[in-house]
């Protein structure tokens, strides 16, 4: 069996978010022994741990493992050295164009090509005699 198909060891509580009033459910004296006892959760656990209060109080009981934890920090998100507003670059201000004369406007406009008919293709019938 692999984690995904096996069975849970022990449902510490349940998360429903479109529950109104409280989505929230766990119980936090197992969550707590089971973090004590070396379990590591998931990013996504660890912030309903944190929501839930579970990790302050596993924080208390052992200060050293709050360094593993610091994704759950906003924080520390919010003043990394590169974000992606910074590393994306800002479009630059265009100068306005200076208001064109008409010395340039007339520089500038393309010269008019005058267009020539094409004549239609004759057939041998309709070709001119030589004289």
């Amino acid at each position: 069996m692999t984690g995904r198909n096996s069975a849970y060891v022990e449902n510490l509580g349940t998360y429903t978010p479109i529950k109104p009033g409280k989505p929230l459910e766990i119980k936090n004296d197992r969550a707590l022994h089971w973090l004590l006892n070396g379990a590591e959760p998931t990013e996504t656990a660890a912030n309903l741990l944190k929501r839930a209060g579970v990790l302050e109080e596993f924080f208390k009981a052992r200060p050293g493992q709050k360094s593993k934890y610091k994704f759950l920090d906003k924080r520390v998100a919010a003043t990394a050295s590169t974000t992606v507003t910074q590393s994306e670059e800002k479009p630059k201000k265009a100068d306005p164009a200076p208001e064109a004369t008409p010395a340039a406007e007339a520089e500038a406009a393309p010269e008019e090509v005058p267009v020539v008919a094409e004549a239609e293709p004759q057939t041998a019938d309709e070709a001119p005699a030589e004289a």
